[in-house]
């Protein structure tokens, strides 16, 4: 079966997704209807465009994927599955989401995709005979190519847009989101020590901030450069953890970036529930 044929197969698995987020704009016409049905248009137009871009992605795999032309239909047939489990997951968000749980969905999202990245790493280490880990982290470097494909990107560009600005200025936002919170919590109750709450969140979300222009700064370069120059500080950062290259990425830029994002927004939304309810007491 040619790859175009999985493609076509996860974009119309998506469909259900769709049309529900259609729907549930015209009943509902507020941003979180509006924000999922984005989501779905983006998910739905990359795996369009990745159909357009088949033979260059079946190029770019034997390229980087050292002879394992034989195994495409396995690979393909992974990335069908995983794709399968994000699709449905996405109808399930746009079916049943609430405004006040939305957090819980994201994070439950995020897992999710973590999860079908897995299992499309475990077909490709138990197909090609190579390591879990050699397996996980191809299917997340695959993921990012097809994503950048899809896209009219080079790898190395969506892994500098992808790793380095998109994760930071996540990272920022959520930390931005937390300082605004502060600020709520001190405009109804100043007090001393709130205000000391306050004074915290507007150091963490002007740290951020210098972060990420020093992160714009350091990289501020063509991406092609940018990416050889992280691959570099990469390897460096291995070797003197006495690790691997795979292990940093995975500590940066998901651990890290999960335990940053993730706890700045959970501290966020305890700050303004402990906060409502002693208004309401």
């Amino acid at each position: 079966m040619a790859i175009t044929t999985y493609i076509l197969l996860a974009a119309a698995s998506l469909l259900p997704a769709l049309a529900t987020s259609v729907g549930r704009c015209f009943r509902e016409k507020d941003l979180l209807s509006f924000s999922l049905f984005s989501l779905c248009v983006i998910w739905e137009a990359t795996m369009i465009s990745a159909f357009f871009h088949a033979d260059y992605m079946m190029a770019l795999l034997d390229m980087y994927g050292q002879s394992i032309r034989s195994y495409h239909s396995y690979i393909c047939i992974a990335s069908l599955l995983g794709c399968l489990l994000v699709n449905l997951m996405l109808l399930l968000t746009v079916k049943y989401m609430k405004k006040q749980h939305a957090l819980k969905w994201i994070i439950g999202g995020l897992a999710l995709f973590l999860f079908a990245t897995l299992i499309i790493g475990i077909c490709i280490s138990l197909v090609i005979g190579v390591s879990l880990d050699q397996g996980f982290f191809a299917a997340c470097c695959g993921v990012m190519g097809a994503v950048g494909v899809a896209w009219g990107l080079t790898y190395k560009e969506i892994c500098v847009i992808g790793n380095i600005y998109l994760e930071a200025g996540v990272c920022v936002l959520s930390a931005l989101w937390l300082t605004w919170s502060t600020i709520k919590v001190y405009r109804r109750n100043r007090t001393i020590l709130h205000s000391l709450l306050m004074s915290a969140g507007l150091l963490c979300g002007m740290f951020y901030l210098l972060v990420f222009w020093l992160i714009c700064c350091h990289y501020a370069m063509p991406m092609e450069k940018a990416f050889d120059l992280c691959y570099h500080e990469l390897l460096m950062l291995a070797s003197d953890w006495n690790t691997t290259y795979n292990n940093v990425n995975y500590l940066i830029f998901i651990i890290l970036f999960l335990v940053l994002t993730v706890g700045n927004i959970l501290a966020a939304k305890c700050l303004s529930c402990n906060s409502y309810k002693k208004e309401g007491t």
